[in-house]
């Protein structure tokens, strides 16, 4: 099948058929009242529509149009695709010597946060607490928000769940459809009584009790707050150890194209600050390669290109201290419309006591920087690190994008534990992702 003429073909997980005989879902639909803006940024995010488990309103994965959509300021085209010549991985080259063409690998996307419902029915009904109770990630008490001047979007607002002895519970920055997420008793925690929301933009505060999500955010309007610089942060975090030799020139192809097509459709309206950085695990040549952010698309693309896979070893792999070094050794900026780290992997990090710790830690501060962390699960990935990342990037108001089988490239890929989704190109996903992030 040519993925270039067809990028979006419907695909439905195990879990869609097996929630419905659980009787949790009819026909995979949700239950309606989760939140989220359009694709394009066209929406508010605080309609509150109903959406089955195969639509989303703010960017979930059979919603609102095509791979090339994206209106407004900074708003992005879809990539080209190519065309699907199974080049050889190990060299970057197609067994004719041609470079490997963008436009191959396929992908699906689900965000959580978009179908609450059906998060919490499959943690409480299928037993996937274990999960949970490993890494000590407790999303149950969420308490949503959205931030508005009047009846606009109030973008990059500063967010934050406190006690009745003003004690910070959470912090987290609003997105571009002035979405915020705030959580309570997160990683365990006990949490005081009493609990307020205060919001806080250029220089103007509101507070509001807040009140627990079911089904609608919580708005609060915040009249004159300061909409911030049309600027984007935008990282790549990408595991370089042997086990991704099956689909790492690949990605490197797919990831350039997208930072190729990002600077050429938005970088006039946005200010684009790219960061890639790869890692590996502890007693290999390096645990993070680290490279902070640069203006210099041309000299972050020479990086991305001129990496390899090797080391690893056992399955799991460093990644507590890719995020460690993504939150705190990088100069995010102050103020940005939006910020994203995209987390290639295909495994789980190391489970230890003080490896949880330092994930919950990056964790807390990506979501007060109001970095949204969407991870990108390769081949390899099990249940638990599909889990894992799920926790993160609810945290951190994300998405789960993960690469599937239907280009024939790598390894198998699980099927994640989600409703109905769509297959697309992962350039034009990532693309679209990233186009919905910034239009104003």
């Amino acid at each position: 099948m040519d993925f270039a003429t067809c990028p979006r073909l419907v695909s439905t997980s195990f879990a869609c058929a097996l929630v419905g005989v659980l009787g949790l879902a009819s026909g995979c639909g949700d239950s309606g009242g989760d939140y989220g803006g359009s694709e394009t940024g066209a929406g508010s995010g605080y309609e509150g529509d109903s959406a089955s488990y195969g639509e989303s309103s703010g960017g979930g994965t059979t919603g609102g149009g095509s791979a090339s959509d994206g209106s407004g300021d900074g708003g992005l085209s879809g990539t080209d695709g190519g065309d699907d010549s199974g080049a050889d991985p190990s060299d970057g080259e197609t067994s004719g010597g041609e470079p490997i063409e963008p436009g191959q690998l396929t992908a699906g996307e689900w965000r959580d946060l978009d179908h609450w419902d059906f998060w919490t029915n499959i943690l409480e009904v299928l037993s996937w607490t274990e999960y949970e109770e490993r890494w000590g990630y407790f999303t149950t008490e969420r308490y949503a928000v959205v931030v508005t001047d009047g009846e606009v979007p109030l973008a990059d607002a500063e967010v934050r769940l406190v006690d009745n002895s003003q004690a910070i519970v959470w912090e987290a920055r609003t997105d571009n459809l002035g979405r915020a997420e705030l959580f309570a008793g997160l990683f365990g925690e006990a949490v005081g009584d009493g609990l307020q929301v205060e919001v806080s933009s250029g220089g103007a505060q509101a507070s509001a009790d807040a009140v627990p999500f079911a089904g609608d955010p919580q708005v609060i309007d915040l009249e004159g707050g300061a909409q911030p610089p049309a600027a984007l942060d935008l990282m790549f975090m990408i595991d370089t150890t042997g086990s991704m030799l099956d689909e790492l020139k690949y990605l490197q192809s797919e990831l350039a194209d997208v930072i190729t097509n990002v600077k050429a459709n938005a970088g006039e309206q946005v200010d684009i600050r790219l960061s890639v950085n790869f890692y590996r695990d502890a007693g290999d040549e390096y645990l993070v390669r680290s490279f902070p952010f640069t203006t210099d698309i041309d000299q972050a693309l020479a990086q991305l290109a001129d990496q390899t896979a090797d080391g690893g070893g056992d399955y799991p792999e460093g990644v507590h201290w890719a995020l460690e070094d993504a939150m705190f050794n990088h100069e995010w900026s102050d103020s940005a419309r939006a910020r994203l780290m995209f987390l290639v992997l295909d495994a789980p990090p190391h489970h230890h006591e003080d490896i949880v710790a330092d994930l919950h830690t990056a964790t807390e501060e990506a979501a007060r920087q109001g970095i949204r962390v969407i991870p990108i699960g390769a081949s390899g990935v099990d249940k638990e690190t599909e889990f894992l990342t799920r926790f993160i990037d609810i945290a951190t108001g994300g998405t789960y994008v993960f690469l599937t089988s239907d280009s024939g490239i790598g390894g198998e890929h699980i099927e994640p534990t989600i409703g109905e989704y769509e297959v697309e190109l992962l350039n034009a996903l990532l693309v679209r992702l990233i186009g919905a992030a910034i239009a104003s």
